[in-house]
């Protein structure tokens, strides 16, 4: 039996419903990044409602990652954007309702299959960068700063290199994830032989892409989430 809801069913703003209108249209009409969508008279013309309505549907639209809006311009079909979700693992860790570690065991899940997927689908561009960041890596050993942000650089390339693009705009959205998870990691390499397991364990991650070896590159990848594990549990 369906309980009754207190105080009655609301309808929805009209806002919301033009909302929802234009995301069926981009779904079931095929659009693609950079497609235009009509313009908000002649949307407004088409629902028969008041531009301010259709306005404050596009901005939601727009704050949700699906449109871009441009003054003077017709709005159009945005590509997929980080920012939602880097709101909400930002929103999730600094509210607490997300650990760092939690955070780690959700990247960890993503990018062991990522660096599957690099090693099978990795171009000559994207083996120049890996060979790029390995020869900068031992540079930064030692230096907390140094090193993170080189890690950031590191792991978006892996889930570039998958040719997943929704795997590359979830380990953008968790740019600040990686950072914070990074450097506290770091903070916690005892000594000299922690910060070469590192170093090592991002060139075993990289020769795998490198080399096409799918199996290994999702093993070096989950011996690196190991690592890191071990250390920040020791905050």
């Amino acid at each position: 039996m369906i309980p009754d809801a207190p105080g009655g069913l609301r309808q929805l703003r009209i806002s919301d419903q033009i909302a929802r209108h234009v995301t069926a249209h981009i779904q079931e009409g095929g659009l693609r990044p950079g497609d235009p969508l009509p313009s908000e008279s002649e949307l407004a013309r088409r629902f028969g409602v008041s531009r301010p309505a259709v306005r404050e549907a596009m901005n939601a639209l727009a704050g949700r990652g699906l449109v871009a809006i441009a003054s003077g311009r017709p709005p159009s079909v945005l590509s997929l954007q980080e920012d939602p979700f880097s709101a909400l693992v930002g929103h999730g860790l600094a509210t607490r309702q997300v650990t760092a570690v939690q955070a780690l065991e959700v990247r960890r899940g993503l990018e062991e299959q990522a660096a599957a997927l690099a090693a099978a689908q990795r171009t000559a561009a994207d083996v120049a960068a890996f060979e790029a960041l390995l020869a900068r890596l031992p540079g930064v050993v030692g230096d907390v700063a140094g090193f993170a942000a080189l890690d950031i650089a590191f792991h978006r390339q892996v889930a570039e290199a998958s040719r997943n693009p929704l795997m590359a705009a979830l380990m953008a959205g968790m740019v600040e994830v990686v950072l914070h998870s990074s450097r506290s990691g770091l903070r916690h390499a005892r000594d000299a032989a922690e910060w070469q397991e590192i170093l090592s364990l991002h060139q075993q991650i990289a020769t795998a892409i490198v080399a096409g070896r799918a199996e290994a590159a999702r093993a070096a990848m989950a011996a690196h989430f190991d690592s890191a594990l071990r250390r920040l549990q020791r905050e």
